[in-house]
């Protein structure tokens, strides 16, 4: 019978990454206590625009783990054109890159 010594002690994995993704430039704020809010991002559409989405509203973070990479994983809500439009935004800690799940 294991006693917690080290059995299962690694990190769950979600997986791979599913969808279609884009690299994007992210705005934050870091609260007092070191959370990480994004603000706003750029991207780059299909048409070679660079598109901005403001006023960001994060819905929920949880942190992830894909393919053993630490994540954090922002489910975000936004209006832009007049729609709303809902996301997730995933930022890689290891490499400081940010990403945008349709």
């Amino acid at each position: 019978m294991g006693m917690g010594i080290g059995i299962n002690a690694q990190k769950t994995n979600a997986g791979e990454l599913t969808g279609r993704y884009d690299a994007i430039a992210c705005s934050v704020w870091f609260t007092s206590t070191g959370i990480v809010m994004p603000k706003m991002i750029k991207y780059k559409a299909a048409d070679d625009t660079i598109q901005v989405i403001r006023n960001i509203r994060v819905l929920s973070m949880d942190k992830k783990n894909y393919c053993g990479i630490p994540a954090l994983e922002y489910s975000c809500r936004a209006v832009n054109e007049s729609k709303v439009i809902f996301f997730k935004l995933l930022f890689q800690q290891e490499e400081c890159k940010w990403k945008i799940i349709w």
